[in-house]
């Protein structure tokens, strides 16, 4: 994409203040009874709504980001802790509301206002999301060796956080307590 193209949108401390305003009270105008089934299934009617009224595609590439979002509440392996749960479904409540800042059939410009809120959200649940993103690596590499050795076993998040637990206390182990390393073993080994 040549920088004739681009187009970077800055936001200050006070605009990020309004839209987290507007994000909260948008969650808010739902209130608690909407069950997240119903969060989810919006934020696949958006999804859908957007790519039939050819939204741009820079529009596009920010609200599929959604369903990597609803994947980490669905996916059965993964199993979000509770807390880590309601934070992914709050931020996904959002979308669910129809009354958001541009209305979605403005032409050209009716989901702008979802993908700088799906940027925003990103942005927030990074963390969850890297991880997320490893689990499903590490989940795909590990079927195929479980696959090869004859073990049907799914492969869970306790799996993965397992798996992360062993390279920190490998790399550890490979740490030495001396101030150099050394290349070959010690007599202290």
């Amino acid at each position: 994409m040549s920088s004739d193209n681009r187009l970077v949108i800055e936001f200050d401390d006070h605009d990020l203040k309004q839209l987290q305003d507007i994000f909260h009270a948008a969650r808010s105008e739902l209130g608690e009874e909407i069950q997240e089934g119903q969060i989810i299934e919006a934020c696949r009617e958006l999804l859908g709504k957007a790519q039939q009224a050819g939204a741009p595609g820079f529009v596009m590439t920010r609200l599929e980001r959604l369903q990597d979002l609803v994947a980490m509440i669905e996916d059965q392996d993964w199993q979000l802790p509770q807390e880590d749960a309601s934070r992914v479904i709050n931020a996904l409540a959002y979308f669910a509301n129809a009354q958001d800042l541009i209305p979605d059939d403005v032409p050209g410009l009716g989901y702008l206002d979802d993908a700088v809120m799906v940027d925003l959200v990103t942005r927030e649940l990074a963390a969850e999301i890297k991880s997320y993103e490893d689990f499903r690596a590490f989940r795909s590499s590990e079927v195929q060796k479980r696959t090869a050795a004859g073990d049907e076993r799914p492969v869970t998040r306790s799996d993965w956080l397992a798996s992360q637990r062993e390279k920190v206390q490998a790399e550890r182990k490979s740490k030495s307590w001396l101030p150099w390393r050394r290349k070959s073993d010690s007599f202290l080994d």
